[in-house]
C-alpha cells in the first residue's frame, strides 16, 4: 500500500514515457528517505530517553515509530514527538543547501543532471510541506500528539473539538490550494480517528 500510493501521488497514473517513469521512481524513492528519516527522528529520541522495543512500519499514509512509550513522562513524550518534523526540517535544510549549489552551477547540462536536481527539488518540497501539515494540531499527527500530552489525558475531548476545528480548516486550504481528491481522504481518515476518540472518551 505504501508504495502503491507513493507511485500515485508520484504520477504514476499519467505516467507514459521512460523520463515520466524516471521521475516516478524517484518521487517514490524520495518518499521513502524522507518518512524513514522522520520515523528515525522519532525512534532515536525515544531511545535516548529510554523507551525500549522500537520499530519502523510504513503504512499507506506514511509511518509509524513504535516503542513502549509508558517507559517515558509528559515532558520526553512531547520531545520524542517534536523529533520527527525537526529532522524533517533538517533533511530539507540539508537539500535546500544542495539545492543552492546545482541553482548557483548553471542549467543541466545532462540528462541524469535533470533528475538529479528533480530529485533534490523533490525532497525539500516534500519536507517542507509535510513538516507544515504534520504540526497541525490534528489527531493523530504530531501537533494533535502534543496537543494531546500538553492538555493531558484528562481533556482529551478538548482536544478533539480543537482536531475537528482544526482538521476543517486545514481541509479547507488544501482543498483551495490543491483540489486533491487523495487529500480529501486524508482529511476523512483523520476525522474519522478523531471522531473515535471523541466517543470513547464520553
Amino acid at each position: 500500500m505504501f508504495w502503491a500510493l507513493a507511485a500515485f501521488l508520484g504520477g504514476a497514473l499519467r505516467a507514459q514515457s521512460a523520463q515520466d517513469w524516471h521521475r516516478v521512481i524517484l518521487f517514490m524513492v524520495a518518499v521513502f528517505i524522507s518518512i524513514l528519516i522522520h520515523e528515525l527522528g522519532h525512534t532515536l529520541a525515544g531511545i535516548r530517553f529510554g523507551a525500549s522495543t522500537p520499530s519502523i512500519q510504513l503504512h499507506g499514509l506514511g509511518g509509524l515509530a513504535r516503542f513502549r512509550q509508558d517507559q517515558l513522562n509528559r515532558r520526553q513524550r512531547i520531545l520524542m514527538t517534536l523529533a520527527g518534523p525537526g529532522a524533517s526540517i533538517l533533511l530539507a535544510f540539508a537539500f535546500f543547501v544542495i539545492a543552492i549549489a546545482l541553482y548557483q552551477s548553471g542549467p543541466p547540462a545532462s540528462y541524469p543532471q535533470t533528475l538529479v536536481n528533480f530529485f533534490v527539488d523533490v525532497m525539500v518540497t516534500i519536507n517542507v510541506f509535510w513538516t507544515i501539515i504534520n504540526l497541525f494540531p490534528v489527531l493523530p499527527l504530531d501537533g494533535g500528539q502534543v496537543l494531546r500530552e500538553t492538555l493531558g489525558p484528562e481533556r482529551v475531548r478538548l482536544t478533539c473539538i480543537i482536531s475537528l476545528m482544526t482538521l476543517i480548516l486545514l481541509a479547507g486550504l488544501l482543498w483551495m490550494e490543491t483540489r486533491s481528491i487523495y487529500n480529501m481522504i486524508v482529511v476523512a481518515f483523520l476525522g474519522s480517528y478523531t471522531l473515535n476518540l471523541l466517543q470513547q472518551s464520553k
